[in-house]
């Protein structure tokens, strides 16, 4: 008798193995496979989930003591955070931008080159897709009303005592300036 097993794109847990991955279904079964097998609907759920959580968390901070007690929780908690997802799922997850706050996510020359192609078509009115190529997974991150408290313009979004916060804990910050609906970087997902 052939069972017919239907899955969420939340439903499988990543196990990596060298460059095989374990998938398990919900009943457990697991399914041995490539990494490059991955579907693009599966990473596209992993990069969905990493944003929901990173927004869920700075939404915390935001409503428990403003951006200011967001700038703090990001400062330590962004990085980990995101090192969270790629060990839940078994694959390389991070957040990269051309404006940085964070040095360490800084994009190289191939997602530099993906953000400038995001931004241009942001501006021609062009639905943003995800990119696939032979090892990675790209969607874009785009700014909303949340992100300019921290991000936005200083003295129009951002208040004087976040920016001093910002001024702070990162003295080369490039990450301001944007406006809303605006290409801030990638998330980025090694396959191989």
């Amino acid at each position: 008798m052939q069972k017919v097993l239907l899955f969420s794109g939340f439903a499988f847990l990543f196990l990596q193995c060298g460059n095989k991955i374990v998938q398990k279904d919900v009943s457990g079964k697991e399914i041995i496979g490539n990494k490059s097998e991955i579907s693009s609907d599966s990473l596209h759920n992993f990069a969905t989930e990493t944003k929901r959580l990173l927004m869920k968390n700075v939404g915390q901070q935001i409503a428990m003591g403003g951006a200011e007690m967001a700038l703090d929780f990001c400062n330590i908690e962004a990085m980990p955070l995101t090192k969270s997802m790629s060990e839940k799922h078994g694959l390389v997850i991070s957040r990269v931008t051309d404006k940085t706050r964070n040095e360490r996510n800084l994009a190289n020359s191939e997602e530099l080159k993906l953000i400038e192609q995001y931004k241009k078509q942001l501006l021609a009115g062009e639905t943003l897709k995800p990119v696939r190529t032979a090892t990675h997974y790209y969607e874009p991150l785009v700014t909303n009303g949340m992100c300019l408290q921290c991000h936005g313009e200083i003295g129009k979004n951002i208040q004087p005592k976040v920016a001093a916060k910002i001024a702070q804990l990162y003295p080369k910050d490039l990450a301001t300036g944007y406006k809303e609906n605006e290409v801030r970087g990638l998330i980025s997902i090694k396959t191989k």
